[in-house]
């Protein structure tokens, strides 16, 4: 049987990572949070979130290489 690498499971994040990214900004929640009555600062706040989830997971696999 094949040994799971700890790469195969970060890739394995930032492949999720990628699609939670792809589901705000591409479906048809782009509907919901780009419309006029949504406040300015929440297409800002969305890509705050996956710059702040993809900074957990580099810092992540850092503190796990040591």
């Amino acid at each position: 049987m094949a040994q799971i690498r700890e790469t195969d499971h970060q890739l394995d994040k930032v492949i999720l990572l990628f699609v939670f990214a792809l589901f705000l900004l591409v479906s048809p929640l782009l509907l919901w949070w780009a419309s006029d009555d949504s406040p300015w600062y929440l297409p800002y706040l969305l890509w705050l979130v996956i710059i702040a989830l993809a900074a957990a997971l580099r810092r992540r696999k850092r503190t796990d290489d040591v």
